[in-house]
């Protein structure tokens, strides 16, 4: 396991902020081979992948990864010999509001988004764990009162999924492990509950803080303009979508408060982060983001929105994450910022509309969160075609019956739509073409057709 003093973390994250451009990619590159040697000697997965890769080898000579041929070689991918997928399974699986352990004693250990199908499996070490949240301790909160965000005394609510093993809620049950007594100053709610009965939990709780993923922290703005959510924020965040420069604006002008937004992932980390400002600023001397095209090739124009994004997690030594794919649109240009000169990344990928079923108003990232992770689903849309119903539009992987695998997601959507007390919801399925948007050419996620 690879570690490092906080004091020293600290340093490493602040002194980051103050190089220029030069010196921030020198040192990501010198950070990167670093990595690279370690994953060489102590992964026997990365020891054949880069077998042919030369010792002076550029950042494009390091062949791609993604994570369906990572999860297929976990017991090889980990550096750590005592790692085995089945051992890490269990442990995010456990009941990690009753234990707090750490895996083998040293490591956190987190799945990404979903409740079925096959989420990947993240352990994170010591080194990786204090750098990362120096990034959000430094980057993303350093202008808040430090008062503010100190939940013994102000009250926070977390809208995150409330599933053994995600990121989100395994900080939560951390935190108010580590605060006996304060417990009921830190709320978890649930973003598969509809917008209107969140909006019944908030008034009743009066958060002072609140985090949440933008699909969610929208509706609530809007709730909040309207006079149906009534609370009195002193500090709002959001992470893992997108956040666009008008909902940013929104947020603040609906709650009054500062508004911090961390696009981050499971795999990658705190990847790009707001600095006071709704532009996010990648966090590039911790983390490598490569705009690719459909082919994998990197884009330069910084004009051109990419067909997805290879990241690069420079702190994780235990599980390393090199050039991995992930399906995000994004475009990245430096920034025009003058109080950071970290460079700027746009992103399209990971925004949900919300979606009125049956009389509920919900995020699509409850259905997305079951879609992405379906065994036999590569892609799909939702297109609504009604009031009360939906349809789920797919491709399914070669050799697998559409009847059998489709039908199966419909029924699990159904439970869930029937779960927040939408009972006369019908979700159907097809594999005729997706609808692509007018403007762009790009697939959205939901359409409404009615």
């Amino acid at each position: 396991m690879k570690t490092i003093e906080l004091d020293e973390a600290k340093r490493l994250v602040a002194e980051g902020q103050t190089l220029s451009r030069s010196e921030r990619l020198r040192l990501q590159q010198q950070r990167l081979r670093e990595l690279v040697a370690y994953a060489r000697v102590h992964s026997p997965y990365f020891a054949k992948h880069y077998a042919g890769v030369p010792d002076d080898f550029k950042l494009t000579d390091l062949p791609i990864t993604t994570k369906t041929t990572l999860m297929d070689n976990y017991d090889e991918w980990v550096t750590d010999r005592r790692l085995n997928r089945a051992m890490v399974e269990e442990y995010v699986n456990r009941d990690s509001s009753h234990d707090q352990s750490k895996l083998l004693g040293e490591y956190t250990a987190l799945h990404t988004s979903g409740s079925t199908g096959n989420p990947l499996l993240m352990v994170r070490d010591d080194f990786r764990n204090k750098i990362h949240g120096q990034l959000i301790s430094q980057r993303l909160l350093g202008g808040v009162d430090p008062e503010v965000l100190n939940f013994r005394k102000h009250k926070r609510a977390s809208c995150i999924y409330l599933s053994n093993g995600a990121s989100s809620y395994g900080a939560l049950l951390r935190m108010r492990a580590a605060n006996p007594g304060y417990e009921h100053h830190l709320l978890g709610v649930s973003v598969l509950d509809s917008i209107s009965h969140i909006v019944e939990i908030l008034n009743d709780y009066q958060p002072e803080t609140m985090a949440g993923y933008p699909s969610v922290m929208v509706p609530l703005a809007v709730e909040q303009k309207k006079g149906n959510l009534h609370i009195n924020l002193k500090h709002l965040a959001t992470s893992s979508e997108m956040l666009s420069e008008k909902n940013y604006y929104l947020l603040r002008d609906a709650f009054g408060c500062p508004v911090a937004n961390n696009y981050c992932m499971t795999e990658g980390g705190e990847i790009a982060m707001t600095h006071d400002c709704p532009h996010l600023h990648i966090n590039d001397d911790w983390v490598i983001i490569e705009p690719v095209d459909k082919d994998g090739r990197v884009i330069t124009n910084e004009e051109e929105w990419s067909e997805g994004i290879l990241v690069t997690d420079l702190t994780n030594y235990v599980q390393p994450v090199i050039r991995y794919y992930v399906g995000d649109v994004v475009r990245i240009h430096p920034s025009t910022c003058d109080h950071c000169q970290l460079p700027v990344m746009e992103i399209k990928g990971r925004s949900y509309d919300a979606c009125t079923l049956g009389g509920q108003t919900f995020s699509m990232i409850g259905p997305d969160s079951e879609a992405e992770v379906w065994p036999g689903v590569c892609r799909y849309q939702f297109v609504q075609t009604s009031e009360n119903t939906l349809e789920v539009r797919a491709t399914i992987e070669a050799g697998k019956d559409a009847a059998e695998v489709l039908g199966g997601l419909c029924r699990r959507l159904e439970e869930v739509f029937v779960a927040q007390g939408c009972r006369d919801v019908t979700v159907t399925w097809s594999t005729e073409p997706f609808i692509p948007n007018k403007k762009g050419g790009k697939v959205p996620l939901l359409v409404k057709q009615f």
